[in-house]
């Protein structure tokens, strides 16, 4: 058993390869791919379908949750499909986030598609129309039977008109005007046969008007036959996909799946230690603490230069926020970047800029923008691919991890800026007796006053010199005048009992420079 589970993308594709070759030199007879999937990226469930229809080994799907859009792509690919008591599959209409496909481009879109659940049908005794209706719209659904065979088939509303009612059809209305638009000329070179018909349905003279409809199920009556209107893309749950033939049984459990398949085990093929690491790492509660390993230990490095733990901390938490989704193709180029561009405008504001200002909010909003978006699979071309649609779930878990760090970062910087000096850990690091030994003693007693205070009194001016009472990285405090003032230095940070000399004096805010003795 192989588990296909979440968002479908190139990942994905990779490590169900890796973990079929490693059933494969297990000696397994028979491969079941338990899904429980929104959909994913085309490409990748193009390629996975591919593979496995490929296999020479017996391949079942059993639908443990939902399957849908990609999901059902893949499991159609299986040589049987099976679902679970709840379970539900269809939907698969081709989707460009934040943009509408013009009728060429969704009929472009829809091509491969269609062919790939055209060769799935064929390869695997499915019946196509039921296929071709989770994608277009218009395509309605009948279950007829053979009256002397006993034979069932899903069919299109024009294989119908013609295998139950005898009615040619030159095509069934209504289904190329809902793929190209009531308004505008359905191509010549569309055919009929192509738009409309499963591949299993038999074209022969002995069809026309021999079949007749399935009015009953176990589950309630079945009016002239009719599966599907039309009106929706086909999607179907668990007991009614039984009933119609598109699944041979409801399985439970791994006991129901043995028992139905015959099996004397089944074994679980999980993925390597590596890639359970990556999708740890990946995780909406790690990423949270991960972003507060972060920020703090950017903070505290930045405060206390030299310590190296604080800043090695944060190097790792980096590495792991960017890298593993990078690593497991999650993340795209454009994230990694658009990160680091916020952390440079972050860091050239907190370094060279007077204050936290306009370039270090862009910068957080950035970093911010570059952290959601890292785990969350893309879809479409171009150099910014963005998330799809039924990746919004996956959107607002990373939304809500960011955000979660960052509060708790923002708690864990105001008390370890106010308590950590008092800890036991604080007072091993910090050497206070060094520190007092730097402080040159002001000339006369100082007395606490806010830089609005003192520029309100007039006692600060430019030009104006004094000492550092303070480390200024790159706030802290001076005392200038005899006065304990509010000060912040340009360049680089000031040592505490170096002399400093006013360069600036705006509103509350009081620019220093260090002064030559």
């Amino acid at each position: 058993m192989i588990r296909i589970e979440g968002m479908i993308y190139d990942f994905t594709v990779k490590s169900v390869r890796r973990r079929v070759e490693r059933a494969r030199d297990a000696g397994a007879s028979t491969l079941v791919f338990a899904f429980d999937t929104p959909g994913g990226k085309v490409q990748s469930a193009l390629a996975l379908a591919r593979f496995l229809r490929g296999l020479e080994i017996p391949t079942v799907a059993w639908v443990r949750a939902e399957a849908y859009s990609a999901g059902i792509l893949i499991a159609s690919a299986c040589d049987r499909l099976v679902m679970a008591p709840a379970s539900a599959t269809g939907d698969c209409a081709p989707i460009v986030p934040g943009k509408s496909l013009a009728p060429t481009e969704r009929a472009k879109a829809l091509s491969p598609i269609l062919e790939a659940f055209r060769a799935n049908a064929e390869d695997n005794g499915y019946d196509y129309a039921a296929f071709h209706a989770m994608c277009v719209l218009g395509v309605e659904l009948y279950l007829i039977e053979h009256p002397e065979t006993g034979e069932r088939r899903l069919v299109n509303q024009l294989d119908y008109r013609y295998m139950v009612r005898g009615v040619a059809k030159d095509r069934a209305p209504g289904v190329l005007e809902r793929l190209f638009g009531r308004d505008e000329t359905v191509p010549d070179d569309v055919s009929p046969v192509d738009v409309g018909a499963p591949t299993r349905t038999a074209s022969s003279e002995a069809d026309k008007g021999a079949w007749r409809p399935v009015t009953e199920l176990p589950n309630g009556p079945l009016p002239a036959g009719r599966v599907h209107n039309g009106n929706t893309l086909f999607t179907v749950g668990a007991s009614r996909a039984e009933a119609i033939g598109l699944s041979e049984a409801t399985v439970a459990d791994r006991a129901a799946l043995r028992r139905h398949l015959g099996a004397t085990s089944v074994r679980s093929v999980s993925q390597t230690w590596s890639e359970d690491l990556a999708g740890w790492l990946t995780h909406p509660a790690v990423r949270a603490v991960l972003v507060l390993v972060l920020l703090l230990g950017a903070y505290t490095e930045f405060q206390a230069p030299g310590l190296g733990f604080p800043g090695a901390a944060a190097a790792v938490a980096l590495a792991a926020l960017l890298g593993a989704p990078f690593l497991v193709g999650l993340a795209e180029i454009w994230h990694v970047l658009v990160f680091f561009v916020g952390f440079l405008l972050l860091a050239a504001d907190l370094l060279f800029l007077v204050g936290f200002g306009l370039a270090g909010i862009l910068g957080l909003v950035l970093m911010f923008v570059g952290l959601v978006l890292s785990v969350v699979p893309t879809s479409g071309s171009g150099p910014f691919p963005l998330p799809p649609p039924e990746a919004a779930d996956a959107v607002q878990r990373s939304l809500l991890a960011v955000f979660a760090g960052l509060v708790a970062s923002a708690f864990a910087i105001y008390f370890f800026t106010k308590y950590f000096d008092r800890s036991p850990l604080g007072r091993r690091l910090v050497l206070a007796s060094a520190q007092k030994g730097t402080v040159a003693p002001a000339t006369s007693p100082t007395s606490a006053v806010s830089g609005d205070d003192a520029f309100a009194e007039g006692r600060v001016r430019e030009g104006d010199e004094g000492r550092a009472l303070t480390v200024l990285r790159p706030s802290g405090r001076a005392e200038l005048d005899g006065r304990a003032v509010d000060v912040v230095t340009v360049g680089p940070w000031i040592e505490a009992g170096s002399p400093v000399r006013v360069v600036e004096v705006r509103g509350n805010r009081v620019v220093v420079e260090e002064a030559a003795d």
